[in-house]
């Protein structure tokens, strides 16, 4: 029994690095480095699928990158990462060189189309400029972000020129 727990902690660790080795490169963010994951509890599984089942106050983190949630699933296929899942109230995510920041109920990252998705009162910011709605998929390679409301609502937006964005980073007034 002791040897079928290291296989399956075994399996989680090469899943980990499989999202490591498979996600895009963001100016140091995801794609660079370890895969770092602390939580409650763990459960890992290789058969009938692999997968592994991170619970309570997560933190994940690689480079620069920052994931917070309560619940992080990673599902992989033949030891490469096909999603990551991660649920919250909210899920927060930071990307410091590229200056995001956003946070949804769920974010599911998806490696080999290079996306994240945020669903539920989902919002990105970029700097001080922010988007809002339902759902905001973001495009890691390209940096495109595509936004959908919820029926009935619209897409929020928030953008500072250049200048009021110099003069935002400081006290809020013009120098």
């Amino acid at each position: 029994m002791r040897h079928k727990g290291l296989f399956l902690l075994l399996i989680t660790c090469a899943a980990a690095s499989a999202w490591a080795a498979q996600a895009p490169a963001l100016n140091g963010g995801l794609g660079k480095g370890p895969v770092h994951i602390s939580a409650d509890s763990l459960h890992a599984e290789n058969q009938p699928r692999q997968q592994a089942v991170y619970t309570g106050k997560v933190v994940m983190t690689q480079g620069d990158v920052v994931i917070n949630a309560q619940t992080l699933t990673i599902d992989a296929a033949q030891g490469k990462i096909q999603k990551a899942t991660a649920v919250g109230s909210p899920v927060t995510f930071t990307m410091s060189a590229a200056q995001r920041h956003g946070y949804g109920n769920i974010l599911v990252y998806l490696p080999d189309s290079a996306e994240i998705i945020l669903t539920g009162n989902a919002h990105l910011w970029q700097e001080k400029n922010e988007v809002s709605g339902e759902r905001i998929v973001y495009f890691l390679q390209d940096q495109q972000t595509r936004v959908t409301a919820v029926p009935g609502q619209r897409v929020q937006s928030v953008f500072y020129p250049a200048a009021a964005n110099r003069s935002a980073s400081g006290n809020g007034k013009k120098p």
